[in-house]
């Protein structure tokens, strides 16, 4: 219940004394009341009869339902008592006194059903706080359904370290909001905080003494500012980061969170890129993985990649960037949804990163030229299939972070399960063939293949820097594949030698040959890599593995034998890991 009108109040005390068939209630409006009312509530139809004694000033009374609506009324011009005599029903009803003008004019009296205060909201401007500075609200309103003039107060309490709530002053004065009267902000602060964990509780109040449920916010005094406070200048990176590095480690699902509460007002701002930057490139405090840290730096730094997403423009992101930007970044390089442009059917692939132990014979070769990093692969597979298994890292969201090195130190990428198809959903690359709903396909070279094309973007595989498969199958050197999975450096092109190959393989360097483009043997693929995976001291037999896979052509078998003179014949050189 409130007035439209700045209440005008009796210099006295009225005495009430209401009468019904079978209730009294007996009240007072105060001195100096603010409001003017008295309410009450009949439980049935009764006649009513109302008598005020105590005025001192010409006045109306006027008896209103729930609504605000006027029943009755009178005008008391002697200075004494006032009654009314009326038959009413059931409900609530309120009494309302006013003294009259100096122009013999009553004011224009409104009374409506009370709403309760709601949306009490404020925080501290900051997490932490030197010991006697200042701890002041930012952002702090209420909202009133019946207006910001029937806001009476904002209760608090205040609890340090854990200890007893202490009830502390009110904030009682509210500025009405120009655009919406129903808003009522105030201004509020505490000085002379000793050192400590602090709790600050409120509650906002309206006239009738409805309320809003409590707010609570926490802050520090005294405490050494850490890292955050120290580094990190917006205060939405500042507090999540803190947060998440509560365990002493910002892992994918962290790193991913900041990136996405940091694109509030739809653009990312210059302070929160610097942050943004900060947070990421510090090193010395800050722990994050590395897979997490390389693809973070892609998304909030630089890389060629970044000019396109989806075959569409893109952009790294800048001061000003909008919110969708940074969300195609991030879904580019955390979820690998910037797959390889292509004409065939992406489809869910079904089945497991790897099943039984990794080898050489799960690589097959498919409808690409990309044999050189095929053949790469099984020879790692071949020698240290423990460099398969921490080639990948399975995000447990059907998305898995590939590794590859430029230059020995790692990089990588992220590639979702979908992969190319043709028209009866089997695979088109690697693994071609296998019908992408086969529970026991095994899918690690099919998804190294495809983080493979997705990298080449990047533009440092020496290939030609399209997001494509094809981009990948115009040939290239073992060398380069060794050097780019591994991480080793490696050799290209060596002349072939016996000795040599033999102390390379006995030593667990990867050995790689490159066919002659013509005169080779019937069983030897042309102008193709092979992967060495043995050789047999008694027969000097050397044992090489076509990426074609095995048991896939019986005339190109994916195993040949090969003497020292056969290998002279076939092939003209050899790449290594040195």
């Amino acid at each position: 219940m409130q007035n439209n009108f700045t209440s005008q109040s009796l210099d006295t005390s009225l005495s009430i004394n209401i009468t019904t068939s079978n209730q009294t209630f007996v009240g007072s409006l105060g001195r100096r009341n603010p409001d003017n009312f008295y309410s009450f509530s009949l439980s049935g139809s009764s006649s009513l009869s109302l008598n005020l004694d105590g005025l001192s000033a010409d006045a109306d009374l006027q008896l209103l339902d729930s609504n605000g609506s006027t029943i009755a009324g009178s005008h008391n011009r002697h200075n004494t008592a006032e009654s009314l005599g009326i038959t009413v029903g059931a409900g609530t009803y309120y009494i309302q006194v006013s003294r009259i003008g100096s122009a013999n004019t009553s004011y224009n009296l409104k009374a409506f059903q009370n709403e309760a205060p709601q949306s009490l909201q404020f925080n501290t401007y900051k997490g932490s706080y030197k010991a006697g500075e200042t701890v002041s609200l930012s952002n702090a309103k209420v909202f009133d359904p019946n207006g910001a003039s029937d806001l009476a107060r904002v209760d608090f309490w205040l609890q340090k370290d854990g200890s007893h709530w202490q009830d502390i002053s009110d904030a009682v004065q509210f500025a009405v909001d120009n655009t919406d009267s129903h808003y009522g902000s105030f201004t509020y602060s505490l000085n002379s905080l000793s050192s400590g964990n602090y709790q600050l509780l409120a509650k906002a109040y309206d006239k009738l003494g409805a309320s809003t449920q409590s707010m609570q916010t926490a802050f520090k005094v005294g405490a050494v500012p850490d890292w955050f406070d120290q580094n990190i200048q917006d205060e939405v990176i500042r507090s999540s980061a803190r947060l998440r590095f509560g365990d002493g480690l910002l892992d994918r699902n962290d790193i991913i969170s900041i990136l996405r509460e940091s694109k509030d007002g739809s653009v990312v701002d210059a302070t929160e890129l610097s942050d943004l930057r900060t947070l990421v490139s510090n090193t010395s405090y800050i722990k994050i993985f590395d897979h997490v840290r390389v693809l973070s730096n892609k998304v909030i730094n630089s890389d060629t990649a970044n000019q396109k997403y989806q075959g569409n423009s893109l952009g790294n992101l800048a001061a000003g960037s909008s919110d969708v930007q940074l969300e195609n970044l991030i879904n580019k390089w955390f979820y690998g949804s910037d797959r390889p442009q292509s004409s065939y059917t992406y489809q869910f692939a079904s089945g497991s990163l790897f099943q039984n132990r990794v080898s050489y014979e799960d690589v097959k070769q498919g409808g690409m030229n990309d044999c050189y990093f095929l053949a790469g692969l099984a020879s790692t597979a071949s020698r240290t299939p423990s460099t398969i298994e921490s080639m990948f890292i399975d995000n447990g969201d059907n998305t898995f972070t590939v590794r590859f090195f430029r230059n020995g130190v790692a990089d990588y990428v992220t590639v979702d399960r979908y992969l190319p198809t043709d028209a009866s959903g089997a695979f088109i690359y690697a693994s071609k063939g296998s019908h992408y709903t086969n529970a026991g396909n095994e899918l690690w070279v099919a998804f190294a293949e495809k983080a493979y094309a997705q990298l080449n973007e990047s533009g440092w595989i020496f290939q030609n820097n399209t997001n494509t498969y094809e981009g990948i199958g115009n040939g290239g050197y073992i060398s380069d594949a060794f050097a780019q999975i591994t991480g080793k450096k490696s050799a290209l092109g060596k002349a072939i030698d016996c000795n040599s190959i033999i102390n390379a393989f006995n030593s667990e360097q990867l050995v790689g040959f490159g066919s002659k483009t013509s005169g080779v043997a019937a069983n030897v693929v042309a102008g193709h890599a092979y992967s060495l995976v043995g050789y047999n001291a008694s027969t000097q037999k050397f044992a090489l593995f076509n990426p074609w896979g095995m048991n896939t052509n019986a005339a190109k078998p994916g195993i040949i034998e090969a003497s020292w003179s056969e290998l002279q014949s076939n092939f003209s050189y050899w790449d290594t890991t040195v």
